[in-house]
């Protein structure tokens, strides 16, 4: 993921991605009490107003934050798309998103309309600042690869994810829900999912899957064609949305090009030159498995119930996956900063976080995915059981992160070979 030429100087202070990617854990902790306050049935119900607000928890307040901050990192790195100002940037950004997703959800759980409001500023401040300096910035790059071309369509889809996210919330507002709500809400859900989360995803792994792993790389046409297929697909879904047509199709064909992308990663994985045991694959893994049971449930599986398709996408899927990029990013970045400082004791990428201790979290999370599932063929007991499992897998998930965070702060106290290196 980060080239050979990387200097401290091209990449932000550690500190801009790593607020966003503290702050992940404890939303995602907030949705495990939701779990456990609220009825399952009532939460499993995607209509009801605590079903809304456990969504934008996650797609927000989980799902959005890590991205954020991630891309935070990789638009230097990546695309050489430096952002000025970067603390204040990563402020406006991360601060606006916090109180944002915590309005809204406050908003549908108590009907209040002034948290709506103020949700609707604060999301609409943080979202438009960053894609439509993403946008910019990326639009301005000259050395194209397949991944700057994925981000670019990436902040496209992101950006009318937005769009239609805030006119859905005002309609809200305002009470004015006309005929076509239902299909603007479609709209909105087919680019969250398939632009904004899975679209950025697959360009990243281009290059985080051959170089953190040792893999082997996609094929050419694969990292050229997929990406513009699923954004032309999405594109053509919003041209033909509002008409009377057999939308399967679509169906068929995002789970084609889905399949497709999570064989050819799963290939790369299992592939690898150099056969190293790693628990971050295991996150990998699990995340491309689910991906293909999740997009084979939503095309052959009557969906009279969202409620497997939607464990096994965002637990299964981007969750897993997300949780997996961390641990990879935050110990390259403690290592990188640190040695680009001049320190020369420190720990290898691998020791900065205990592998043991990313275990423990690995087990206790995919317990839980599997009584989330039990849930669905039992009663209720087994999804509070996966809630309190969901719960303590992302203090542990936390609690990782901050060792590793606090070895880079240890490590930053002592005194450095500046002198040798200057000279």
């Amino acid at each position: 993921m980060f080239n050979q030429g990387l200097s401290l100087e091209q990449a932000p202070p550690i500190s801009v991605p790593f607020r966003f990617f503290l702050t992940a854990p404890f939303f995602a902790i907030l949705i495990g009490i939701m779990f456990l306050v609220y009825p399952a049935d009532v939460i499993t119900n995607r209509y009801s107003n605590e079903s809304i607000a456990v969504a934008h928890l996650f797609t927000l307040g989980v799902l959005s934050m890590i991205i954020f901050g991630a891309m935070q990192q990789m638009l230097p790195v990546l695309a050489g798309a430096i952002i000025k100002k970067a603390k204040l940037f990563a402020f406006i950004v991360h601060t606006s998103l916090t109180l944002g997703t915590l309005f809204f959800a406050i908003n549908f759980l108590n009907a209040n309309k002034l948290f709506l409001l103020a949700a609707i500023v604060c999301l609409a401040i943080s979202f438009f600042t960053f894609f439509l300096v993403a946008i910019y910035l990326l639009f301005k790059v000259k050395y194209l690869t397949s991944t700057v071309n994925v981000m670019r369509l990436f902040a496209i889809t992101g950006l009318l994810t937005v769009i239609w996210g805030i006119y859905l919330a005002i309609s809200h507002f305002t009470g004015n829900l006309n005929s076509n709500h239902f299909n603007f809400v479609n709209i909105h859900i087919i680019l969250g999912i398939f632009g904004f989360a899975s679209l950025l995803i697959i360009g990243v792994s281009f290059q985080v899957i051959p170089m953190f792993y040792v893999a082997l790389s996609f094929p050419k046409n694969l990292q050229n064609r997929l990406p513009l297929s699923i954004f032309i697909l999405i594109i053509s879904y919003i041209a033909f949305a509002f008409l009377d047509l057999d939308f399967y199709i679509y169906k068929i064909l995002f789970t084609i090009f889905l399949i497709i992308y999570a064989f050819n990663a799963l290939n790369a994985l299992n592939n690898r030159k150099r056969i190293v045991e790693d628990v971050t694959l295991w996150f990998w893994k699990i995340s491309l498995y689910s991906l293909v049971i999740a997009m084979l449930n939503w095309l052959f599986v009557p969906q009279d119930s969202s409620y497997f398709l939607t464990v096994l996408f965002a637990f299964g899927f981007l969750y897993s996956l997300l949780q997996g990029m961390i641990y990879k990013i935050i110990p390259f970045l403690c290592w990188f900063h640190l040695s680009s400082k001049g320190y020369f004791n420190i720990p290898t990428i691998r020791e900065i976080i205990n592998e043991d201790l990313i275990k423990i979290h690995f087990y206790v999370y995919i317990l839980s995915l599997v009584f989330f599932i039990l849930y669905g063929f039992f009663n209720e007991l087994f999804f509070n059981i996966a809630a309190c499992l969901f719960i303590l897998s992302n203090i542990l998930f936390l609690i990782n992160c901050i060792i590793g965070m606090k070895k880079y702060t240890t490590i930053l106290k002592e005194d450095s070979f500046q002198t040798f290196v200057q000279s």
